[in-house]
């Protein structure tokens, strides 16, 4: 398979998923059965205020949705550019990436489950 039909893969896959998430009201499956709040609740409301150009209300309903937007838009871009290009650098550059900085992935996802319980208990 061709690095070009890969990234088109993923690339409709993302698009498939975000429309789906806009066209279906999502209920987080965590929170419904344990009653906490999970660490990507409120992103889809995050992004409509992103979108809106209401940053402040983005970070406070998720803190992750602005830096998640930002990878997100820039995935989406660097994938057409990798099928124009019929090259595989975006996903290496990601899995380099996780590959070496993992932890720090891993504590800002436990900080952001954090922050959602706080924000979400007051």
């Amino acid at each position: 398979m061709s690095y070009r039909l890969k990234n088109l893969l993923i690339l409709i896959i993302m698009i498939t998923f975000l429309a789906i998430i806009y066209i279906m009201p999502v209920k987080c499956l965590f929170k419904e059965i344990t009653g906490i709040s999970c660490i990507s609740c409120g992103m889809t409301r995050a992004f409509y205020f992103i979108l809106a150009g209401d940053l402040i209300s983005a970070s406070y309903t998720n803190i992750l949705s602005i830096p998640l937007f930002i990878f997100l838009s820039y995935s989406f871009f660097y994938l057409i550019i990798d099928i124009i290009r019929d090259k595989n650098d975006y996903i290496n550059f990601v899995l380099n990436f996780l590959s070496k900085y993992w932890i720090f992935v891993f504590l800002t996802l436990i900080i952001s489950f954090i922050y959602n319980l706080f924000i979400n208990s007051v």
